[in-house]
């Protein structure tokens, strides 16, 4: 009894703490630039004309309930006004895209964002539909391929993808699978740290090569609160010194009791997630195999940066580590 009511206390005093540090942060402003679009299917590419004044967004940040809101701000950038039409050029298809005067997302205090279902109203030439979309800082399915935003971190700018319901565009561009970029630039800088942690795999072990990869990823995160990663469509992504080498996605998510797992879309990535509970804390052991790598060339013998990203609707988890190459160039292992 006595060490559920130590460990009690240790919830009691950290959640005391994690309030008294809760401050309200300052609005930031920003505009969505570059704003690109791409046509995976084609290789169709555009993007938004550069931003003006009157595009301007206001990002208000409620920590205690881990959302942000945008709205339009226009040049005065001080309160929420209508919404301006965006212009843009998408191969020979002109027209404009007006998101919505006020949106809100979930933040977490790494700096990813996630924005569910955007309305977009999309124009062109004389059709109108309101396209859905919706904006991540993790990883979105793009057809067969898998693109990947940016957190907020430091001074640089939070980059949010997704790819929009090809039923829901206007001719020419209905049926099209079309990936929408959005680079935005907060400033004053917001104070991340007041948001809810993110699943952060601590440890990764694992080898890479061009036949395949398999990486275990391990996390230690509270009882009370561990990430739900069960029934939402979820993407994985590995990483090998800034290029992307391998992706899954499993659109129906993963699945099981108590012990999770998926195959994805096309069968050659295969996700496990076994969970232990430790007293206040719950172990998660990530493991991910893929059949499919595009491994670039590797300098042999020299330590390279490996990323395993995954998304579960939202719940973002992202897991980083020096690997080294084998002296011959052809793995990267590491653990």
């Amino acid at each position: 009894m006595r060490r559920f009511a130590i460990a009690g206390a240790f919830l009691v005093c950290t959640a005391v703490a994690a309030l008294a540090h809760l401050v309200p942060i300052p609005p930031s402003t920003c505009t969505f630039d570059p704003l690109t679009l791409t046509v995976p299917a084609t290789g169709a590419s555009g993007a938004a004309d550069p931003a003006v004044p009157a595009d301007t967004v206001r990002i208000a940040f409620d920590a205690p309930a881990n959302q942000i809101q945008f709205c339009a701000a226009g040049a005065t950038a001080d309160a929420c006004t209508d919404a301006v039409p965006r212009p843009f050029t998408l191969g020979t298809t002109i027209g404009t895209l007006t998101f919505p005067a006020v949106f809100n997302g979930d933040m977490l205090s790494s700096g990813d964002v996630t924005i569910a279902d955007v309305p977009i109203i999309v124009t062109t030439g004389a059709a109108t539909q309101t396209a859905r979309v919706t904006l991540t800082t993790g990883l979105a399915a793009a057809g067969g391929a898998v693109v990947a935003g940016a957190p907020l971190q430091g001074l640089a700018a939070v980059t949010l993808v997704g790819a929009f319901d090809p039923a829901t565009l206007p001719p020419p561009l209905t049926g099209q699978l079309v990936v929408l970029s959005a680079s935005c630039l907060p400033r004053p800088v917001p104070d991340k740290d007041q948001f809810a942690p993110p699943f952060v795999p601590k440890s990764l072990v694992g080898h890479i090569t061009a036949d395949g990869a398999r990486i275990r990823a391990t996390a230690d995160v509270p009882s009370v609160s561990p990430p739900d990663l069960s029934g939402a469509p979820t993407v994985v992504a590995l990483d090998v010194g800034g290029t992307i080498v391998a992706s899954g996605v499993v659109s129906g998510g993963l699945g099981g009791r108590g012990n999770l797992s998926g195959t994805s879309d096309d069968g050659r990535t295969a996700i496990e997630v076994r969970s232990s509970r430790r007293g206040a804390t719950s172990r998660i052991v990530l493991t991910v195999r893929f059949d499919a790598v595009t491994l670039p060339p590797q300098s042999p013998g020299a330590p390279v940066l490996v990323d395993l990203v995954i998304d579960a609707g939202g719940v973002i988890g992202r897991g980083e580590q020096l690997f080294r190459v084998s002296r011959d160039g052809r793995r990267v292992h590491g653990g």
